[in-house]
């Protein structure tokens, strides 16, 4: 459920903030572990920015990452979209 509602945001805000047309969302489950992979062509935002000042969807998703014990890497350029890599991490690292 909780990629779920990952996703779901991540659609909204490439919709409603990022102006996307294209949506691009890869998930590997393998066992106990994942991999998602969303990215759009949205306008883009500056990263840094964002994430200093995360307004409650983006804070959704960090907490959902957290509970799912994963990682969050956000990539993205202005005009060149986003990019978000969500995976799961092991207890070794």
């Amino acid at each position: 459920l909780h990629l779920f509602r990952i996703v779901q945001e991540l659609i909204n805000n490439s919709v409603r903030h990022g102006k996307a047309t294209e949506l691009t969302v890869t998930l590997k489950i393998d066992g106990d572990t994942f991999h998602l992979n969303y990215q759009d062509n949205g306008i883009g935002f500056d990263v840094e920015k964002v994430t200093k000042d995360s307004g409650i969807g983006l804070q959704n998703i960090e907490s959902r990452t957290e509970i799912l014990k994963g990682s969050l890497k956000i990539l993205s350029t202005k005009n060149e979209g986003s990019t978000f890599v969500i995976q799961s991490t092991t207890d070794d690292e």
